[in-house]
């Protein structure tokens, strides 16, 4: 591990306030990011998660605003060298159920997550077309399906139910979480779950962590119910999933549809190693600070291999729970919440001397009173403000620090933390966000892309050296581009430009940008 600090001689940094995307380059590590097409929607949530078909050359991307499934065309020129992307059509999942959570694409199949109108008495659905939109299949699956993705040939289907508690009426209620596997040869056109298996985690081995942390359940402390898949991603025979809010990550053998662990991703420290901003007085204050740690709590995941060895890398956002009824318009009474800033806690005398003047950090309330006597001896946040890589066991092989948020009050220092185009407003909450994640190869280096879903900006990282990973690029989107959730590589064999393309889904606006890649 190492630490990159404001003094550092390896960034070259220069700053442009051109409302154009700001590029920085690490000099072992030129690439060239340009943005060559968009969409736009100018809708809210109206697109999400993005997946490509190299064959149509053609876009899939997940409209929540609409509850549709949106076919792009990508058009490129060969002569003029210009793209454009155009909606060719728009796939209506209104008959299949009331929100589409996930889309992804394999040997001209797409297949997609759609959750139900009651995310806790009726499960979810899996549903797949070809590129020309015709239906092939429809899978009863979990509850809430989040998100879904296919194994390495295509023949399967893996899909994180995630099975979020409800408080819609005013009582707090929870179902079972799971991971169901799609076997695509034996389902059909009709209502059912023929094809369907499912992984429970009623007998799941819950692991620690190296650093001794345990796999962190919620309000009912039953593992079948608070363990909740969020995201997955596939290396041979195995599927590794985030279980965000367990701050945990869980491995799937698919062929044998059975659970291998549960294991811990531990703690990160604030004490020593890392510096973060955690008050929200409108300037740039990274610091140590005596008894906090954070939680990873990873959003997505990705994988790749070097030297026949899987790597597992993360984009550790952070999340609490806080479930609300529906007539509670502004939360201000929630049926549940595992949240609190520091100002509204008990604190061990050792800490008070600490953070009397640090009053906006959101933390766990469910840890940290290790001598049980009722204060907090220490402070866990939401989310370690990092990327991180994993080896196959869940062990941490390196982890970025707070290199991105030292990046960003270089690359954005009036935008730092930002929330809404105001400074420093996210610094009590989760910082600068790491949501979205690719990896991607490109001449023989493999790249992480890393979206920060309130900074409005893509990181670029080598990560060719699971081990050593280095700094690439700064990537500040456009003003009217806003939130990255989900993004998709497209390798240059793909490519209908023959350079490499990164497909970016910007939520808060609504629009899909591609980059090309040199």
């Amino acid at each position: 591990m190492y630490k990159v600090s404001l003094v550092m001689g390896i960034l070259v940094l220069t700053l442009f306030f051109n409302g154009c995307a700001k590029q920085q380059v690490n000099s072992t590590n030129l690439i060239a990011v340009e943005q060559i097409a968009k969409y736009k929607t100018n809708k809210k949530s109206a697109t999400e998660i993005v997946a490509f078909d190299e064959k149509t050359n053609r876009i899939f991307s997940t409209n929540d605003a609409d509850n549709t499934l949106d076919i792009i065309q990508v058009i490129y020129d060969e002569k003029t060298k210009k793209a454009k992307l155009q909606l060719l059509s728009s796939i209506d999942l209104s008959k299949f159920g009331a929100s589409v959570q996930s889309v992804a694409v394999k040997n001209s199949k797409v297949a997609a997550a759609i959750g139900s109108t009651n995310k806790i008495k009726k499960k979810g659905k899996v549903v797949v077309f070809n590129t020309n939109a015709e239906l092939l299949s429809q899978t009863i699956v979990g509850y809430l399906p989040d998100m879904v993705t296919f194994n390495e040939d295509g023949t399967k289907i893996l899909v994180a139910n995630e099975a979020e508690p409800d408080a819609t009426f005013g009582k707090y209620k929870d179902v079972e979480g799971s991971i169901g596997i799609i076997t695509l040869s034996n389902t059909d056109k009709e209502d059912n779950s023929k094809g369907y298996k499912e992984v429970t985690f009623s007998n799941a081995n819950l692991l620690k962590s190296k650093d001794n942390t345990k796999v962190r359940l919620g309000k009912s402390n039953d593992k079948s119910l608070d363990l909740e898949p969020e995201y997955i991603t596939v290396s041979e025979n195995y599927a590794y999933i985030t279980l965000q809010e367990n701050n945990a990550l869980a491995k799937v053998n698919i062929n044998k549809a059975t659970l291998e662990f549960v294991k811990s991703f531990g703690v990160k420290d604030y004490t020593l190693k890392s510096k973060i901003d955690i008050e929200e007085e409108g300037k740039i204050l990274l610091k140590n600070y005596k008894g906090l740690y954070g939680l990873y709590m990873p959003d997505s995941i990705a994988s790749y291999k070097v030297n026949n060895k899987t790597y597992l890398v993360t984009a550790n956002e952070g999340d609490g729970r806080t479930y609300c009824s529906k007539k509670d318009i502004n939360c201000k009474n929630p049926i549940f919440t595992d949240e609190e800033k520091i100002s509204k806690l008990k604190l061990d005398s050792s800490l008070i001397s600490t953070y009397q003047n640090e009053n906006d950090l959101k933390v766990l309330t469910d840890m940290g009173d290790i001598d049980f006597d009722g204060d907090y001896d220490r402070l866990y946040a939401f989310g370690t403000r990092s990327f991180s890589i994993w080896d196959s066991n869940g062990d941490l092989i390196w982890d970025s620090l707070d290199e991105l948020s030292i990046l960003t009050a270089n690359y954005m220092p009036t935008l730092f933390n930002q929330d809404k185009g105001k400074m420093d407003k996210r610094s009590g909450n989760k910082g600068i966000e790491p949501e979205a994640l690719t990896v991607g190869k490109i001449d023989e280096k493999i790249y992480a892309f890393i979206g920060l879903e309130r900074q409005n900006a893509i990181i670029i990282y080598n990560i060719t050296n699971p081990y050593k990973p280095s700094f690439v690029k700064y990537i500040i989107s456009n003003s009217e581009d806003l939130s990255p959730e989900g993004m998709t590589f497209i390798s240059k064999e793909n490519s209908p430009t023959k350079n490499a393309l990164l497909l970016v889904a910007f939520e808060g606006s609504g629009s899909i940008v591609m980059y090309e890649i040199k």
